[in-house]
């Protein structure tokens, strides 16, 4: 599965997944009509006054409001969390400060390559430039990654448990 699903929705319909479908539900023991004797065969309800049988309900999990950022940050009890909805900022924020950081060593590349003898040095430093760039980003990618990895386990955990 290479897109999983949100957390609250399954992947694929009802009734199908990987491990084959639930366990049907158990019926508590169904006991005697106060009106039939001890040795009555229990045969099809009529249907009198006596208590209907719903069939199960499926399960719906609770409806959750989800904040914004400042209701989020005002939350006290940390049931919604501010860092997933700043990840997506934090990480233009950061790619940005890795541009600006391989121009400067680009422009450091052109005042070297401007002294006497260093041109071949300068030359050196502007090409190191884009592999700086290049290993920078992706470390902030994997960071934020594994933020949001972990953030997304306490999603799908919080899901589980209001199953329950």
């Amino acid at each position: 599965m290479t897109n999983p699903a949100e957390p609250g929705r399954p992947a694929q319909p009802p009734g199908s997944g990987p491990y084959g479908p639930p366990p049907p539900r158990q019926q508590p023991p169904q006991q005697p009509h106060p009106q039939q004797h001890p040795g009555h065969i229990p045969g099809p309800r009529s249907s009198g006054p006596g208590p209907q049988q719903q069939p199960p309900e499926e399960w719906v999990p609770p409806a959750r409001t989800d904040k914004g950022v400042v209701g989020a940050l005002f939350d006290a009890n940390f049931d919604h969390l501010v860092t997933p909805k700043l990840i997506k900022v934090c990480y233009l924020l950061s790619l940005l400060l890795i541009s600006l950081s391989a121009l400067i060593v680009v422009a450091v590349g052109i005042w070297i390559a401007q002294l006497r003898n260093g041109w071949l040095l300068g030359l050196l430093v502007m090409c190191s430039a884009p592999v700086l760039w290049f290993f920078e980003a992706i470390l902030a990618r994997i960071f934020m990654e594994a933020v949001v990895v972990r953030f997304k386990g306490v999603e799908h955990l919080r899901v589980i448990k209001d199953k329950i």
